[in-house]
């Protein structure tokens, strides 16, 4: 019945968790029926030792605990003494803290930088100050609870059990059930002790709601603005319409440039509107009410993506002309760095991280302190890139690479390729992708015979084909906001929601 569980090892984690539910009772009648213990007297007492603080009784204890290695020995020790150590310092006995420092913790000949750091912890003004330096909340706070945990690193776990173990293999076994789940989203999951996880298909949106008509050309680019209540799509019939997510219908469209737009961008508070990406030129408009605010001119050849920075006043553009221009919002260039050809670029919501993707076939890695640009890396692609995301923490870039017809998800951290997916059409055009999800678990990218892809992240598999469009479909996004929604821009001068 049992099949590889250990009976004895089962009964004790019952033991442990009836204990931190606090049915100590229930705990005690399994124990006496049982025959088994949660742990040996001396875990016991030693465990009371820690908490209470007993040092010279707790480094006894720890050396009759059986199945400890002479090296974890020490570095438990060294973990005990210098909690001793702290708790000396803490009660402004200096000279007994020393004493520790130098004839307990010291011939252990452990971390010789850490002993420094406490040596220097004896020179600090306050107790205060002694706690922010030592990272440690003292003596009434959690540390000597924090101690065990830590211990438990050196103490063999059928001696000493980690502390709620039962739950933790539970949460382990969901996280499991949850990477296996292919259409899995965080606000719609429903996880259960007494069956398996898998979330609902039928909540993915993979039906079309609304098919939304008011362009007279192709259909470019599209972006939810931040609250999801507005979308924006770009067209070649050089106007850029805003859509209320609510009604479906037009709130503004805004006409008056000169050439088509490929590309736009709404700022933080969803106040304004970037519009750009055939031309030398950026357009500055209020979207809802339909103002043209200001047109940026600096850039030398075609102006292909912008991104804001958080303060919503300044904002950096990315161009054909090897240049990526910082501006802020009154139309001073404050910063200009050379870069490669720019197709497009993304920011980090904190606006920490920028990454680029050029003609010449790369992904372009920036951190950004103080509006300044720091070249963190490059990575090569072997094809034309054509579109780029990167997820919320800025660890993870997704490609449309165009010959081999893939989208390819990076690490920028490591510089390498994780995972690759496959099935779309992709030879002549520009074709964007997203993530989407709440934990952006789904891949969502445009094809050029006429669909909407869908793969899982995690396991590369393809979910879904969305038909409808009757024209090649060139971009493709998600709401960031509220139920899972995504919305699709195709050659057919329609978004199909």
């Amino acid at each position: 019945m049992l099949g590889r569980v250990k009976k004895d090892e089962l009964v004790r984690l019952i033991l442990q968790s009836l204990n931190d539910l606090g049915y100590r009772e229930a705990a005690g009648a399994l124990q006496k029926d049982s025959g088994i213990s949660l742990e040996s007297d001396t875990v016991t007492r030693f465990r009371q030792g820690i908490l209470s603080g007993d040092w010279r009784l707790t480094e006894s204890l720890l050396a009759s605990l059986p199945g400890i290695q002479t090296n974890d020995l020490l570095q438990a020790q060294f973990l005990i003494r210098q909690q001793k150590f702290l708790e000396l310092l803490e009660a402004q006995k200096t000279m007994k803290a020393l004493h520790v420092l130098r004839n307990e913790l010291t011939p252990l000949g452990q971390s010789i930088e850490r002993l420094h750091q406490l040596s220097s912890l004896i020179f600090c003004s306050s107790v205060e100050d002694i706690k922010a330096q030592a990272q440690w909340d003292g003596t009434n706070g959690t540390s000597r609870q924090q101690l065990l945990v830590d211990l438990q690193n050196y103490i063999p776990p059928s001696i000493m059990i980690p502390n709620e173990r039962l739950l933790t293999l539970i949460n382990q076994a969901y996280e499991w059930q949850r990477r296996g789940c292919l259409y899995h989203s965080d606000s719609t999951a429903d996880f259960s002790l007494f069956s398996d996880h898998v979330c609902d298909k039928s909540r993915f949106p993979s039906s079309t709601i609304r098919i939304l008509e008011g362009h007279t050309d192709e259909v470019w680019h599209l972006s939810f603005s931040n609250s999801g209540r507005y979308l924006t799509s770009v067209s070649k019939d050089k106007t850029c319409i805003i859509w209320d997510m609510t009604t479906f219908e037009k709130v503004q469209t805004l006409v008056g440039q000169d050439e088509c737009a490929s590309y736009c961008a709404w700022s933080p508070d969803d106040s304004k509107l970037l519009v750009c990406g055939v031309d030398t030129s950026l357009v500055l408009w209020d979207p809802l009410n339909g103002k043209l605010l200001r047109t940026y001119t600096e850039h030398k050849d075609q102006v292909t993506s912008c991104v804001w920075l958080p303060d919503g006043e300044h904002f950096i553009s990315g161009a054909c002309d090897t240049s990526l221009c910082l501006w802020h919002i009154d139309g001073r260039i404050e910063n200009r760095w050379s870069a490669h050809r720019t197709v497009d670029m993304k920011i980090t919501p904190d606006g920490r991280r920028l990454v680029t993707i050029s003609f010449d076939k790369c992904i372009g890695i920036y951190d950004i302190d103080d509006f300044k640009l720091i070249d963190i890396g490059k990575i090569s692609e072997n094809e034309m890139i054509t579109s780029l995301t990167i997820t919320k923490d800025g660890r993870y870039a997704l490609t449309n690479v165009q010959d081999s017809q893939e989208l390819h998800l990076w690490d920028l951290d490591e510089q390498q390729l994780v995972r690759k997916y496959s099935g779309q059409k992709q030879k002549s055009f520009v074709i964007r992708s997203t993530l989407g999800g709440d934990d952006e678990s789904f891949v969502l990218s445009g094809s050029e015979d006429n669909c909407v892809y869908v793969w899982s992240r995690e396991h590369q598999t393809l979910l879904e084909v969305l038909e409808g469009h009757t024209g090649t479909v060139n971009c493709v996004s998600w709401c960031p906001v509220g139920l899972p929604k995504l919305a699709s821009a195709s050659d057919d001068k329609t978004i199909r929601m």
